[in-house]
C-alpha cells in the first residue's frame, strides 16, 4: 500500500542510474538521442510517485473522512497506443462507500490520475506494471503534508540552482497559480517578479495548492506545461508568515520539483 510517498530506491540502483545519466551527458553527440533518453529516463517508473499492478485501488479521504462518489479517471500519458497498436483510452472508476475506487485489468503503461469532482491531485503519475510485486492500493489523504506549511499569507519566493553550486538565482517570469485544494479551481494566477517573488491577494483561511510553471523556451515544442505543486494552509495563527523560499529544479525524469531551502544556509 502506498500512502502519498515516493518509493525507496536501492543504493546500487541509484548509483547505476546516476552513472548512466552522467555517461550520457559526457558523451554528448557520440550517443544517439534515443539512447541518451533511454539512459536518462526509460527507468521513469523508479521516480513515479505510484507504481501499481494491473489490479489496484485508490482510496481517498479528506480530513480523515472517507470520500464516496468521487469519479477518478486514469488518463494515459506517453505513447498514444499500446504494444499491440490499440489506442489507449481513459479509464474511470467511482469511489464506493469506503472512499475506494477499484481498477481491474488496467493495461500496463503510465497514467495521470485525477478526480472529475474536484480535489486537487498532487504527484498524480501512476505507472501500471504487468508483472512483478507492486502496490495494489494507493491511499491519498488530504490535507497532505500541511503540518509543515501553514502560513499567514500566500506569498513567497522561487529560485533556481545557479553556477557554481549553491549560488541560487531568482526564478523570473514563472507562472504561479493558486488552486482551491478541495475543488481544484484556479483562484488566482500571477507571475514571479525579477527577484523571484510572488504574492496572492486571497485572504480566506483554508487549504490551497500553489502550482509553479517555470517559463519555457520559445523554440520548445508547444506541449502541456510541466508544473510543480505545493499544498499549503492559510491560517492566521500559523507560525510561518509566508510560504518558505523554494528551489525549483527540472529534469526529464522527475519533472518539476519544489524543494524547501533550509534556514541559515
Amino acid at each position: 500500500m502506498a500512502i502519498f510517498r515516493s518509493k525507496s530506491i536501492g543504493l546500487a540502483v541509484a548509483v547505476a542510474i546516476f552513472c548512466g545519466c552522467s555517461f550520457a551527458q559526457d558523451q554528448g553527440s557520440n550517443i544517439a538521442p534515443a539512447y541518451r533518453k533511454w539512459l536518462a529516463c526509460d527507468l521513469d517508473w523508479i521516480f513515479t510517485p505510484y507504481d501499481v499492478s494491473s489490479n489496484f485501488s485508490i482510496r481517498l479521504s479528506f480530513r480523515q473522512e472517507q470520500l464516496p462518489g468521487i469519479r477518478v479517471v486514469l488518463t494515459p500519458s506517453g505513447e498514444s497506443a499500446d504494444a499491440s497498436g490499440h489506442r489507449r483510452v481513459p479509464i474511470a472508476a467511482v469511489t464506493d462507500s469506503s472512499g475506494t475506487a477499484h481498477f481491474l485489468g488496467v493495461p500496463a503503461g503510465q497514467y495521470n490520475a485525477g478526480p472529475k469532482n474536484g480535489l486537487f491531485f498532487p504527484s498524480n503519475e501512476v505507472t501500471v506494471h504487468a508483472d512483478g510485486d507492486f502496490d495494489n492500493e494507493l491511499v491519498i489523504e488530504w490535507p497532505l503534508d500541511l503540518n509543515e506549511l501553514p502560513v499567514r499569507a500566500l506569498r513567497g519566493k522561487l529560485v533556481v540552482p545557479g553556477k557554481p553550486a549553491g549560488a541560487d538565482r531568482p526564478l523570473q517570469q514563472a507562472t504561479v497559480k493558486l488552486l482551491d485544494l478541495r475543488s481544484s479551481r484556479v483562484i488566482e494566477t500571477t507571475r514571479t517578479l525579477d527577484n523571484g517573488s510572488y504574492q496572492f491577494s486571497t485572504a480566506e483561511p483554508g487549504l490551497y495548492a500553489v502550482r509553479v510553471i517555470p517559463p519555457t523556451k520559445e523554440k520548445e515544442e508547444k506541449t502541456e506545461p510541466v508544473s510543480g505543486d505545493l499544498a499549503v494552509e492559510l491560517d492566521p495563527a500559523a507560525q510561518e508568515s509566508t510560504v518558505p523560499e523554494m528551489r525549483v529544479t527540472q529534469s526529464d525524469c522527475a519533472g518539476v520539483q519544489l524543494e524547501k531551502i533550509a534556514e541559515g544556509r
